[in-house]
């Protein structure tokens, strides 16, 4: 089973540590999580679902963003608008840095799992936004 990078890392502990932690969300959905799995390490079936998980993370990360901008006043609206900028600047910045062209399969894989990384947790961000947004 390939690790995917959760919301929260539980820290390890007594069997009563654990019971008590609080339940660990995935940035990614279990449709993603199944496919990696069954992509069993091959680096273009990986490539896949991660570009499927992509396209449903930009959707919903569209949608939650109208919501959020359409519950705001006109300057908390701009300095949202800002900071969804400069994390797309960031997410395709830090996508290109890592991407290795002399780096074989997995220079492209990786990049790409960083850039929908960062999507999934601004899906995150946007989707706590719009619960701190009045109707």
């Amino acid at each position: 089973m390939t690790a995917q990078p959760t919301a929260e890392t539980p820290v390890a502990g007594t069997a009563d540590q654990q019971e008590s932690a609080p339940v660990v969300d995935s940035l990614f959905s279990q449709t993603y999580q199944a496919c990696m799995d069954e992509a069993a390490g091959t680096t273009t079936t990986m490539q896949d679902c991660m570009n499927a998980e992509q396209q449903r993370r930009e959707t919903r990360l569209t949608a939650q963003r109208n919501k959020v901008a359409a519950g705001l006043n006109p300057e908390r609206v701009k300095a949202f608008n800002d900071a969804l900028s400069a994390w797309d600047t960031l997410r395709k910045s830090g996508s290109l840095a890592m991407y290795d062209p002399d780096g074989g399969t997995l220079s492209p894989l990786m990049a790409s799992l960083w850039y929908l990384e960062q999507t999934a947790r601004m899906t995150h961000w946007v989707d706590g936004m719009l619960e701190n947004v009045d109707p």
